[in-house]
């Protein structure tokens, strides 16, 4: 293309763009000068910088599919996305959108991170699956490569917990991932591991189930128990159980005052259940147990000494457990 042939056609800079996001050494061999295209992504200019070297082809808001090819751009020809952004495009949401561009590239490449794009460089770098049309790190490694970065493990049981339910993946691939990986922020998400390996749901359900093992005045109790009647047929799974007693502990994973008609009811039924066999039902929301604490132990205690005065549970238990299909 000729010297200034770019500005009588642009169509053709868009088509050789990626959805409007072009490098600056793509523009040079187009005909654009360089001095040209930054500034034409000076003030109220038509284009806009997206990162070093990468322009979009518009001066307004880039969308988050933008952002994520300049991400790419930005990391190389072996750069692929993981971590929070990666996991919406293995379509995963828990948790807050995210909010940069997280990259891997090989640790023989020398590239920084830059304001929206997160650059993690490593030696275990993995064949990226392809989301959308875009090189993605496997669900595992995003995944885990999130959980390094968190350090409340609420929040990170909430975002493996939501994987293993969904039979994305199994804690053991996660644990195998754990171990072969980085050691560094491995050991919050080598805790959760553990109790979403034992059955954790939620984060809601790890985090009474903590608070319960940090409780000395609480007796054992099994967590994630599927309940049967005598003929076999599931009552239900609850949250803990004190076996020796016949005690439920139930977490209310959603609030009531947001709860459908439909999930207070499908609540009610499955508590009746569990009574209907024996048992004695404790109910906790989520938000009672954190504003609350004194209150719900007191209720756990005045709980175990009901259940003690009951006749024996007639119904056998197993423990839950998500396991792949």
């Amino acid at each position: 293309m000729r010297r200034g042939e770019w500005a009588v056609t642009p169509e053709v800079l868009w088509a050789a763009s990626n959805e409007g996001v072009i490098a600056v050494r793509e523009l040079v061999l187009l005909g654009v000068p360089e001095t040209t295209a930054y500034r034409r992504c000076r003030d109220r200019g038509p284009w806009q910088r997206l990162g070093p070297g990468i322009i979009a082809l518009h001066n307004g808001t880039p969308t988050w599919r933008q952002l994520l090819i300049a991400g790419l751009l930005h990391g190389g020809p072996d750069a692929m996305i993981t971590g929070r952004a990666g996991l919406r495009l293995h379509g995963l949401r828990h948790g807050p959108a995210p909010d940069k561009v997280h990259l891997l590239i090989s640790h023989a490449r020398q590239v920084r991170s830059w304001r929206t794009f997160h650059v993690e460089r490593t030696s275990r770098l993995p064949r990226p699956v392809e989301r959308a049309g875009l090189p993605v790190a496997p669900l595992t490694r995003a995944l885990l490569d999130e959980a390094r970065l968190m350090t409340d493990p609420t929040a990170i049981a909430g975002l493996l917990a939501e994987a293993v339910q969904r039979w994305l993946v199994t804690p053991e691939e996660l644990l195998e991932e754990l171990d072969a990986g980085c050691r560094k922020g491995s050991s919050a998400p080598r805790t959760v591991l553990r109790a979403v390996a034992g059955g954790a749901r939620s984060a809601a359900e790890f985090d009474a189930r903590a608070w319960w093992l940090a409780q000395p005045e609480l007796p054992a109790a099994r967590f994630n128990v599927r309940v049967r009647d005598l003929s076999g047929r599931t009552v239900g799974v609850v949250d803990a159980l004190v076996e020796d007693v016949g005690l439920a502990w139930e977490i209310d994973s959603v609030e009531h005052h947001f709860a459908t008609p439909d999930q207070v009811d499908a609540t009610a039924r499955r508590q009746r259940a569990l009574r209907a066999v024996g048992l004695h039902v404790v109910s906790t929301r989520p938000s009672q147990r954190r504003d609350d604490e004194v209150g719900v132990l007191r209720d756990l205690r005045d709980g175990l000494a009901v259940a003690a005065a009951l006749p024996a549970p007639r119904a056998t238990y197993e423990d839950d457990i998500p396991r792949a299909s």
